[in-house]
């Protein structure tokens, strides 16, 4: 069964601290750390359920840490752009079907069997990462102030990694030879896609030289991810 990842709600929100070279205009550095929180990605596969329609997964992975790296030119004391490299690691948390459909309702822990006394489906293993590059413009409303609120806008590429390995829950139709009661699930695929941003902020000047902000990224992309093994 093929997987293809349709990930166009999805949101990471960041909340980072930066050091930045403080000047009117010219270039400045800096390098962020922080935490995210990436929503949940929706998928379609390529194959068919039983019923006729593309199986469906949401794919959840957990909070984690991220960090950044721009390198910027401040154009005007309001207005300044920048090259921004990102990354978002995190474990994969869950991945569900939808359970009204005739399909396996989702991904359980590989390996473990399930009874009356012991239900708990369990996280499959794996991850997804993300790795980004983007271009980012962004407006500075009192940059002469020891309190500056900014805003800004980016676009660029996002590179998404999935590792995940799970055993189906609820595998529909009789158990056969060909359809047994426990089979699992290998995704192992990448894939580059645009991504843009919407990016909000408050940065306070420690010295003529430094500023220290607080910034919410919010990154949205599409991808599509289509290498996956039965097993």
């Amino acid at each position: 069964m093929k997987l293809k990842l349709l990930a166009g709600a999805a949101l990471a929100a960041v909340f980072a601290a930066s050091g930045a070279s403080a000047q009117e205009t010219g270039w400045y550095g800096a390098v962020d750390l922080g935490y995210h929180w990436p929503s949940p990605t929706n998928s379609e596969s390529d194959g068919n359920a039983p019923d006729g329609a593309h199986y469906h997964w949401t794919w959840k992975s957990e909070s984690d840490w991220t960090g950044f790296v721009r390198l910027g030119y401040q154009f005007t004391p309001n207005w300044r752009a920048e090259l921004e490299g990102g990354y978002r690691p995190g474990d994969l948390e869950s991945v569900r079907g939808n359970p009204v459909r005739q399909q396996p309702i989702g991904l359980c822990t590989p390996g473990v069997t399930r009874t009356t006394a012991a239900p708990k489906c369990g996280s499959p293993e794996g991850s997804i990462e993300s790795w980004s590059l983007m271009f980012n413009v962004l407006y500075d409303f009192a940059p002469d102030a020891k309190f500056n609120p900014f805003l800004g806008a980016g676009l660029g590429v996002n590179r998404l990694d999935v590792q995940a390995l799970g055993q189906f829950s609820g595998v529909p139709g009789a158990y056969t030879t060909a359809n047994p009661s426990i089979q699992n699930l290998t995704v192992d695929d990448d894939d580059i896609a645009i991504a843009w941003q919407g990016i909000a902020g408050m940065s306070w000047k420690a010295t003529d030289k430094l500023k220290l902000d607080v910034t919410s990224y919010n990154n949205f992309y599409e991808f599509g991810v289509d290498k996956s093994d039965p097993a």
